[in-house]
C-alpha cells in the first residue's frame, strides 16, 4: 500500500464516480483503477461496490477510507513541520537577555519575531549581557542580545540598536547642581563604577578610553555584571557611572542621570551598539530566521547606525 493508492481511494469514495476522481487525480481512469483493484487486493477486501451506473462504499471500504484520511493527515502535518522547521518557522530558541536592553530592545525584538513566526517556542535566559558570551560558546542560549562589538571569534554579530551614553550621579554630587550635559573632564576627580571586564567584551577598555582622551586614568572603585547592580552601587553614593540611556528607566532612588556630552575627539564612544550574537557555523535555522527576520524589520521602526557582521 502507498500513499498514491491511499489518496486515489479517498478521491473515488468523495467522488462516488471513478472518471471524476482520475480527473481530480490528474491520472487517466485506467491507471487509477488498476490502482484501486490492487489495494482491494492488498487488503482482502472490497472498498467499493460499482458497476457501470453506480459506485458506493462498502462497509469495509467506510473503514479504510476513515483511516486512510487520518493517516494522511497525519503525514502531511508532519511534512509540513518538518518543512517549517528546516525553514526556521517552528521549533524552539533559546535567547538571552539582560542589563539595560530590556526595558526597550528585548521587548521590540520578540514582538517583531512573533508577528511572523508564532510557532516558535522561545525560552528566555535572564543574564548579564556580559554572561552571554559564554552562553553562546557553550550552547546554552540559541542568539543573545549584547553590547557591540564583540570579539569572538566562534561568534557572530549584527547590529540592531544605538543609544547614547549618559552619567548616572549619586544624589548630591556636584554635577547635579546644573541641568545639562556632562562632559567626560568633569567627572576626572570622581570614582567610577564599571562594569566587569569580561573576555571578548570592550566595554571596559571604552571607559578607559573615554578618559584618556579628557587627559586622566579613571579610578575605578567597584565593578558589576549588570547595569542594574552598577547603577545600584551609584544610587548607594559609592561612585558615578557611564551606562545607556535606557537604564534611566530603572528610576531607582538616590540617583540622578544626566547626558553625556561626546568627546570632540571620538565622538563614537558616547553611543553604545547592540546587536544580536549567535554561534558561527553552529546556527539553527531558526536562529537565523530571529536575526533576518528582526533585522529586517528594525529600519522601520527608526533603528539607529548600520552593520557588523
Amino acid at each position: 500500500m502507498d500513499l498514491r493508492q491511499m489518496r486515489y481511494a479517498i478521491a473515488v469514495a468523495e467522488e462516488l464516480n471513478f472518471t471524476r476522481a482520475a480527473q481530480r487525480c490528474n491520472v487517466s481512469q485506467p491507471p487509477l483503477s488498476r490502482a484501486i483493484r490492487e489495494l482491494e487486493d492488498e487488503i482482502g477486501a472490497r472498498l467499493f461496490e460499482r458497476d457501470k451506473h453506480h459506485v458506493a462504499l462498502t462497509l469495509a471500504g467506510a473503514v479504510f477510507i476513515a483511516d486512510a484520511r487520518k493517516a494522511l493527515e497525519m503525514i502531511d502535518g508532519g511534512s509540513e513541520r518538518a518543512r517549517r522547521t528546516a525553514q526556521g518557522l517552528s521549533g524552539t530558541l533559546a535567547v538571552g537577555f539582560g542589563g539595560s536592553t530590556v526595558y526597550a530592545l528585548v521587548p521590540t525584538l520578540m514582538r517583531l519575531f512573533r508577528e511572523t513566526t508564532p510557532e516558535v517556542e522561545i525560552v528566555f535566559h535572564a543574564m548579564s549581557v556580559l554572561h552571554q558570551i559564554e552562553a553562546l560558546r557553550s550552547g546554552e542560549i540559541d542568539v543573545g542580545i549584547v553590547r557591540l562589538p564583540i570579539f569572538d571569534e566562534l561568534i557572530e554579530t549584527r547590529f540592531v540598536h544605538s543609544e547614547p551614553l549618559i552619567v548616572a550621579l549619586p544624589i548630591g554630587h556636584p554635577l547635579l547642581a546644573h541641568s545639562g550635559a556632562v562632559e567626560i573632564e568633569a567627572l576626572q576627580a570622581s570614582r567610577f563604577v564599571a562594569y566587569q571586564p569580561t573576555r571578548g567584551y570592550n566595554v571596559h577598555a571604552d571607559l578607559h578610553a573615554l578618559c584618556l582622551l579628557a587627559g586622566f586614568d579613571p579610578t575605578i572603585a567597584h565593578e558589576a555584571p549588570t547595569t542594574e547592580a552598577v547603577i545600584g552601587i551609584v544610587a548607594c553614593g559609592e561612585g558615578v557611572a557611564i551606562v545607556p540611556a535606557s537604564a534611566e528607566r530603572l528610576r531607582m532612588r538616590g540617583v540622578a542621570f544626566r547626558t553625556l556630552q561626546p568627546p570632540v575627539r571620538a565622538p563614537h564612544l558616547a553611543d553604545v551598539r547592540f546587536g544580536l550574537a549567535w554561534r558561527r557555523k553552529k546556527a539553527s535555522a531558526t536562529t537565523m530566521q530571529f536575526v533576518e527576520m528582526v533585522t529586517a524589520a528594525l529600519p522601520a521602526m527608526g533603528t539607529r547606525g548600520g552593520h557588523d557582521a
